[in-house]
């Protein structure tokens, strides 16, 4: 049923006034009947557009999407935009309530890992920037881990991005995704970026354009620590958008209170050679430390063992032996293993390459987190699948 075709014999009884227009009689016609326009039940949007002698009213891109939308069941089809390695994946990939069908990472050595974590999903692999919205399969969930490169506290430090983070090399990338939006309206939205995002000009931007659009808006700011039982202390902003209203993020407000032995290797014969290894590398850190400690500019780094209660947020670039947290070991200190790594995010990267994985990890989301959220609007979109 592609719309409704009215011509003169059926609207007779529709004429409520009429007009001169060009000395000709023009009827002021009432379509806004319920019987009329029964077949057209269920879109919230119409467009009607009239001819001579004839009337089309068909519902409007927006009516089709958004019904197609909420009438959506699981497993819902879902698009991952800079999906990176795969660790916001794998909280979707494991939930029977998604389906991953799509994917875009620009950077190749990622983009590789991805695709062999999910061969069955199709992997865009360019700048977003340049993907029309058409070219997307329909989907009833998007998700997108924006980049954060111009909105963390170091990346605008860096770039001097002060003020204007969006004016970055990676700034403007939510307008784009809200234009993937705009197209498509999916039943849900998940976005998610450091805590810094939630005060730019690009979050109150995105949050307002998809206000305007037709969406409801839960924002958050995730604190695994103190609320989420997670050893490692690594917030991140976070926002829902959702067709139907009254979606939101329940925080199980649990702090972590073990230590975080089960998540670290036991003691081995190797951590003495992983130890020499690094040991040139600690050395000069502890060396720039203390010339900056001198200054007064505090720098320095962490260490934990078995007993530790808390592990600091592990960075993209920690496998350059920059910055901590180290492992300490009777040895000395070594850097933590990929496995250590992945328990403590909660997935597993399907890459050998020591440091290709920690940087995916390193700029990833706890995976363990993200599955309850996901978990929680899944829940949500199925108790109004069935609502028109």
């Amino acid at each position: 049923m592609n719309g409704i075709l009215l011509r003169p014999a059926a609207l007779s009884n529709n004429h409520v006034s009429k007009r001169m227009e060009a000395r000709r009689e023009r009827p002021i016609i009432d379509i806004a009947h319920r019987s009329l326009l029964s077949p057209l039940d269920g879109f919230l949007e119409i467009k009607v557009t009239a001819a001579f002698k004839r009337i089309d009213v068909v519902p409007s891109a927006r009516g089709f999407h958004i019904r197609r939308s909420l009438r959506a069941k699981p497993p819902f089809k879902t698009i991952e935009v800079f999906c990176g390695g795969g660790t916001l994946s794998a909280a979707i990939a494991t939930s029977d309530d998604f389906e991953l069908i799509a994917g875009i990472e620009l950077e190749p050595k990622y983009a590789d890992v991805w695709q062999q974590g999910h061969p069955g999903a199709v992997l865009y692999q360019a700048d977003v920037r340049r993907i029309h919205a058409t070219e997307l399969p329909l989907h009833e969930v998007l998700v997108a881990s924006i980049p954060c490169t111009s909105h963390s506290t170091l990346g605008r430090a860096k770039k001097s991005l002060a003020g204007k983070p969006e004016t970055g090399d990676t700034g403007d990338l939510y307008l784009s995704i809200a234009e993937m939006v705009a197209h498509h309206l999916p039943s849900a939205c998940v976005f998610e970026n450091v805590p810094a995002f939630a005060n730019s000009l690009a979050c109150s931007s995105l949050a307002h354009h998809l206000q305007r659009i037709g969406y409801s808006i839960a924002e958050t700011i995730v604190d695994p620590w103190n609320e989420w039982n997670e050893p490692q202390d690594r917030k991140r902003w976070i926002m829902v958008a959702t067709l139907k209203p009254g979606f939101q993020i329940r925080s199980p407000r649990t702090p972590f209170t073990g230590g975080i032995g089960p998540f670290l290797d036991a003691p081995a014969d190797s951590d003495r050679i992983e130890v020499e290894r690094i040991a040139g590398s600690i050395e000069a850190l502890r060396r720039h430390n203390k010339r900056h400690a001198k200054l007064g500019h505090g720098f320095g780094f962490t260490t934990i063992n078995n007993e530790s209660r808390r592990v600091p947020t592990i960075v993209r670039s920690y496998h350059k032996i920059n910055i901590g947290p180290f492992v300490e070991t009777p040895s000395g200190l070594r850097l933590l293993h990929k496995e250590e790594v992945e328990r403590l995010m909660g997935c597993k990267i399907d890459c050998d390459h020591y440091a290709t994985a920690i940087e995916i990890l390193g700029q990833g989301v706890q995976t363990r987190v993200f599955r309850e959220i996901l978990r929680q609007l899944a829940d949500f979109l199925k108790c109004h699948a069935n609502v028109r």
